[in-house]
């Protein structure tokens, strides 16, 4: 029985549909960058519309536009313009600090500074 409900437990939180503009975030100091749409979310990962020409590694950084939301994502799935990754971690960029932000923290604030 324990099993049954350890499984719905993981399900508590299922894939939303979603259209949130963001900009995964890679490379030396984060330096490189990809802007991309989040399709769906959950709360332990999310499916990207990125194009497939851009070389995400196994491990970067993504920016929730709305939000302010900065997610450590993982690499799980690519299938021509779509990706599927897990979260490691989530941000406030607005009231975190956590190392090696800047960068991220600069294009969010050059973000708002547009509105």
């Amino acid at each position: 029985m324990t099993h049954a409900h350890d499984y719905h437990e993981r399900r508590a939180h299922p894939r939303v549909a979603a259209n949130f503009r963001a900009r995964g975030f890679y490379g030396p100091g984060h330096g490189l960058w990809a802007d991309c749409t989040i399709v769906d979310l959950s709360q332990g990962g999310a499916r990207l519309k990125i194009a497939a020409i851009y070389p995400l590694p196994a491990r970067f950084m993504l920016l929730q536009f709305e939000g302010g939301l900065v997610y450590e994502a993982r690499l799980r799935w690519r299938r021509g313009d779509l990706t599927g990754v897990a979260f490691d971690g989530k941000h406030d960029i607005a009231t975190s600090t956590r190392e090696g932000l800047s960068v991220i923290r600069e294009t969010w604030d050059a973000l708002q500074g547009a509105k």
